[in-house]
């Protein structure tokens, strides 16, 4: 091959790799995330821990009024058992215990648990699935997610719908910020696809370096003037025994 050859090819090799370069040197975008994996970081927000405890306080407001003041402990261990005990003085003896599918209640008059449901009021807008705190993963299912601005700030919203009868809600709408994917708001919905509650997550405190919430507010959309503000305290993470969560075992703690 004559070095007129040689120098053409040669030539046209170095003018392909200099166009490649550009492309070489891009750095590959990361993949956009999927709206399970959006749900699943925003569970986090709401259970911090695989086995916690936490202190929950639920004021009331009736327009201007402060209507009435609950306090309870949340025991929680994974994402479908937990254990509320009422804290109060006219509520002591009284418990509401979560495993999985199944919700009862134990009253110090009865000699048996009571099976209730996690849409049954617990307090004020309060219910007792908004309390009982269980994994949004576990419940429901992601049917759809879009990204908006809300105030200022960009958003992924997804729609969920329940994937089994005792979930708290049928459907719901949670607005998570982009950025911490933090839930920012929430509006949830009755079995006929009616939205009757809006919840805003006002704010959120770090424990353990992990974000988990302190505030939420919850409106009733069918009682225009009631609100419930629940806020959230001395978490400690904690070993929980499966005893505990055993529907037999009343003196667990």
């Amino acid at each position: 091959m004559s070095k007129s050859m040689w120098g053409g090819l040669w030539g046209g090799v170095l003018t392909a790799l200099v166009a490649l370069q550009p492309a070489l040197a891009q750095p590959t975008a990361p993949a956009a995330p999927t709206a399970e994996e959006v749900l699943a970081q925003a569970d986090r927000g709401q259970n911090g821990f695989q086995s916690f405890v936490v202190d929950v306080r639920i004021t009331n407001h009736v327009g201007d009024r402060v209507d009435k003041v609950s306090n309870y402990q949340v025991f929680i261990k994974g994402g479908s058992r937990s254990l509320v005990k009422f804290v109060d003085p006219e509520q002591q003896g009284r418990f509401l215990l979560t495993v999985e599918e199944f919700m009862w209640i134990y009253l110090p008059s009865a000699s048996r648990p009571v099976r209730v449901t996690p849409l049954q009021r617990l307090s004020g807008n309060a219910s007792n699935g908004d309390v009982a705190q269980t994994s949004l993963v576990e419940n429901y299912q992601p049917v759809a997610m879009v990204e908006e601005v809300l105030e200022g700030k960009p958003v992924y919203v997804l729609d969920l719908v329940a994937k089994r009868k005792s979930a708290t809600y049928q459907g719901a709408r949670y607005w998570l910020a982009k950025d911490t994917r933090l839930p920012v708001q929430a509006e949830y919905k009755l079995a006929s696809g009616k939205v009757s509650k809006r919840a805003l997550f006002a704010e959120y405190q770090t424990v353990e370096g992990r974000q988990v919430l302190r505030r939420q507010e919850i409106y009733d959309l069918l009682r225009n003037e009631e609100k419930s503000v629940l806020e959230y305290s001395n978490y400690v993470r904690r070993e929980l025994p499966d005893k505990m969560f055993n529907k037999n075992f009343r003196q667990a703690l």
